[in-house]
């Protein structure tokens, strides 16, 4: 698989807030447990000498949700092409050891933050701290998100803002943070994950449709704004995958014949790749059944909401 041009030039909130620095943790700096709350100032002295300009490669890839599923694959992908790589998710352990497999076998250097971005407040100083450290983002893929199965009524309060917060204020804020620097030097790419559910109104998952609407429509206009500016944009849209998306919303595949045929991880990141090389905006990746793919071309919105109903509805 050929990589797209930039690839070939080359918290919890208290993490961010407190020292993002003892969470992206290079090899050199590794010597204190990171568990040790008394070493963590000695530690982030050794972190921040270690992270001279000139220890570090320029320009890398930023991917949130990057512990599992889709970020995961992203990650593998762009290490296997020896691309520089900022992983960002909840799981500080498994962001840990992948972090230092991907070291290990590309390479390649690996930082990570672990954060809870549906909380975060300190979002706004991330490109600050790593221009400080000699890093630049020149390919962002905001993967983050999750979704919650059940009648919007009986939904927490906390997850549905919370799914907004991810899906969406997430996916803006890093895109308004890391684009202007991307426009100034006329390089760089933005990888939105969407879904195919961002075609319909779903009943029983109405916010997470509703939220990847605004990726999808957000990334196209984006897309049209930069298309002359040395920057491109791809929405990718897949349908269900195979990773702990399914778990976390609540759903049980077995009662939904659609969301059986499960796309593989590395399959709609290789798609997305491909897509962004070939100047797609919008794609739909993975396996998708006929009526996902079609139907919202061509039936009103209040049959699509029906389709989507039925597609959500136990055992149909």
């Amino acid at each position: 698989m050929n990589s797209p041009s930039p690839l070939t030039q080359p918290a919890t909130d208290h993490a961010l807030a407190s020292d993002p620095e003892n969470r992206e943790l290079p090899q050199t700096a590794r010597t204190a447990p990171a568990s040790d709350e008394t070493n963590l100032p000695k530690m982030a002295d050794t972190i921040r000498t270690s992270l001279e300009p000139t220890k570090v490669k320029k320009d890398y890839a930023l991917i949130t949700g990057a512990s599992s599923g889709i970020g995961e694959a992203f990650a593998r992908l762009f290490a296997s092409k020896n691309k520089p790589l900022i992983l960002i998710a909840q799981n500080e352990d498994k962001l840990k050891t992948l972090a230092a497999e991907l070291r290990e076998k590309h390479n390649v250097d690996v930082r990570f933050i672990a954060s809870n971005l549906a909380r975060s407040k300190t979002l706004p100083e991330l490109p600050g701290k790593l221009k400080r450290m000699g890093i630049t983002v020149d390919i962002l893929v905001n993967n983050a998100g999750f979704g919650k199965y059940e009648a919007e009524h009986k939904i927490r309060y906390e997850d549905s803002l919370n799914m907004v917060n991810l899906n969406c204020r997430t996916l803006l804020g890093l895109t308004k943070l890391f684009l202007p620097e991307m426009l100034a030097r006329k390089k760089g790419a933005i990888i939105n994950i969407a879904s195919a559910a961002g075609f319909f109104p779903v009943p029983y998952m109405a916010t997470y449709a509703a939220s990847k609407a605004f990726v999808i429509n957000f990334s196209e206009a984006l897309a049209e704004e930069v298309k002359d500016k040395g920057v491109r944009v791809v929405c990718a849209c897949p349908g269900a995958t195979s990773t702990n998306f399914q778990k976390r919303a609540g759903i049980n595949a077995s009662e939904h014949r659609d969301l059986m045929q499960l796309s593989d991880p590395f399959t709609v990141a290789e798609q997305t790749i491909e897509a962004l090389k070939n100047g797609k905006v919008l794609a739909i990746v993975g396996k998708t059944s006929f009526i996902t793919k079609y139907a919202p071309l061509f039936a009103p919105r209040n049959i699509l909401a029906r389709i989507g109903k039925r597609l959500m509805n136990p055992k149909a």
